[in-house]
């Protein structure tokens, strides 16, 4: 499966013309095209934002590994809920 999704961020970036392999090293501009999010996403990650009062390094970092955990389960479109989920799964996070 890890080989699977390698290559499936290896054609994304190819097909984008960027010289990057992995989605760890996507920033910005080129992240937010290969990792849109689903409506029902969008509003967990925002929600988990704003009750952790997380940063944009955060926020990046939680799309990052969304990308790679959609990536694992073989979705190549848009990123769901429950790839958000357990990204914001994997975070220390403290709510107030």
């Amino acid at each position: 499966r890890v080989a699977e999704a390698r290559a499936m961020q290896e054609a994304r970036f190819d097909a984008l013309g960027q010289e990057i392999l992995l989605n760890a090293h996507a920033n910005g501009d080129v992240l937010e095209r290969i990792a849109p999010l689903s409506d029902d996403a969008r509003s967990l990650l925002n929600t988990a934002m704003d009750a952790a009062k997380m940063s944009a390094r955060g926020y990046f970092r939680t799309l990052r590994v969304a990308r790679t955990i959609a990536d694992m389960a073989g979705q190549d479109g848009a990123i769901g809920k429950t790839h958000v989920a357990e990204a914001l799964s994997y975070r220390r996070i403290t709510l107030n």
